[in-house]
């Protein structure tokens, strides 16, 4: 990997972590992937390959700030590491009332703190090499709230959406930009995670009624991946075909 471009993407084993990696694969980047699920992974990397890029899996909880340290490191050290996706990241169906702490540690945890050592990571490391692109997974759900997943996913992502500029604001002197993407449901498995009857009503509250598809999703983090972005940083670029409001 030594002297071409290289993209390190979390979470990316499957959904929108996956699709991505392999659409930066397509694009002419060498891909780093991590994540925790070990066979999903495999079938990612295969992708890559097939693309004409070189992959490199990792086994990886995001919560273990060292660990994603060392891989950056590692990244930076062995290539031109110019873009970092931080895709890491698991939803709970609990409603309010029902919530519970263990949730909101695990959710916290992962959506959250993950993308802040990720964020951390790829900070560190672009400081010193010039420069580069950071990309985070938000949601709707932390733009506006809802009464169906934990309370602690929305607010993970809330979170997430803050992080974000903060990044772009202390990167911008240093060329690192920092965006993120704040998709409502998409197409696939995250669909299937709904009852038909939810689904039904969570349809009936966007305009454009339909869901999103995954390759508008991949479209957009590749746009805030490209250096061609240029003056776009700390967007919280919404993906939620006009929704206003969720229930």
């Amino acid at each position: 990997m030594v002297g071409r471009r290289t993209a390190f993407v979390t979470g990316a084993s499957q959904g929108i972590g996956a699709a991505i990696a392999l659409a930066l694969a397509r694009d002419g980047f060498d891909v780093a992937v991590s994540s925790t699920r070990r066979e999903k992974l495999a079938k990612v990397t295969a992708g890559i390959a097939a693309a004409g890029a070189r992959a490199v899996p990792v086994a990886l909880d995001v919560r273990d700030r060292a660990a994603v340290f060392a891989l950056g490191e590692r990244a930076a050290a062995e290539s031109d590491l110019r873009v970092w996706i931080n895709c890491a990241g698991v939803v709970s169906n609990a409603p309010v009332d029902q919530a519970s702490p263990e949730e909101w540690d695990r959710i916290i945890g992962i959506n959250l703190t993950g993308t802040f050592h990720g964020c951390a990571a790829a900070f560190a490391m672009m400081k010193k090499n010039g420069g580069g692109r950071i990309v985070n997974a938000g949601s709707i759900s932390g733009q506006l709230g809802g009464t169906g997943p934990h309370p602690a996913y929305g607010a993970s992502k809330a979170g997430v959406h803050a992080l974000t500029k903060s990044y772009a604001i202390a990167g911008a002197r240093h060329g690192i930009y920092c965006n993120a993407v704040a998709p409502a449901v998409v197409e696939g498995s995250m669909a299937r995670a709904f009852s038909p009857h939810q689904l039904e009503k969570y349809l009936a509250a966007i305009p454009m009624r339909r869901l999103a598809t995954m390759d508008e999703i991949v479209h957009a983090i590749r746009y805030l991946a490209d250096d061609r972005a240029g003056y776009t940083n700390g967007v919280v670029l919404a993906l939620n075909g006009a929704q206003l409001n969720i229930g």
